[in-house]
């Protein structure tokens, strides 16, 4: 299962649009007058939450000294934070990789915590002196969201 936040649509009527300029930029992304498969679900954790995770991640990517995929901040904030798998290598080294925040390996409660440990390693390590709650309200413009 992607970490990355799906693609949120709604029904209007025959046809499904999407929720907000995140998930329009994403449908542009997908190949054109191909045929698509898709799997309708509805959420048991916080999509919003987790949208508005990867919005800051990019707002931040934006915004450092030198471009950098947001994948890649995010599988730092992840070792950083403690949220890995460790590998025992057959020589007896364990190395570890970044763990996973996806739906079925994380609940709403632990993802809560992660996201706000997320935000105070932004504010504190990555670009000290950021306000937290702009960083927030401005991911939630991005994601079409009223403030």
């Amino acid at each position: 299962m992607s970490e990355r936040p799906p693609i949120l649509v709604q029904r209007r009527g025959e046809f499904l649009v999407p929720c907000g300029p995140t998930d329009g930029e994403r449908i542009r992304d997908l190949p054109a007058g191909k045929a698509l498969r898709i799997e309708v679900r509805q959420p048991r954790r916080s999509n919003p939450q987790l949208r508005l995770y990867w919005a800051m991640l990019s707002l931040v990517c934006d915004n450092l000294a030198e471009p950098q995929p947001v994948e890649a901040l995010h599988a730092w904030i992840k070792m950083r934070l403690g949220y890995v798998n460790e590998i025992k290598l057959r020589t007896g080294e364990i190395v570890q990789v970044p763990g996973s925040i996806a739906f079925d390996k994380m609940d709403h409660a632990t993802f809560t915590g992660f996201m706000t440990a997320a935000k105070e390693l932004i504010v504190h390590k990555i670009i000290p002196g950021l306000n937290s709650a702009a960083l927030e309200r401005e991911a939630r413009e991005m994601l079409g969201e009223a403030a």
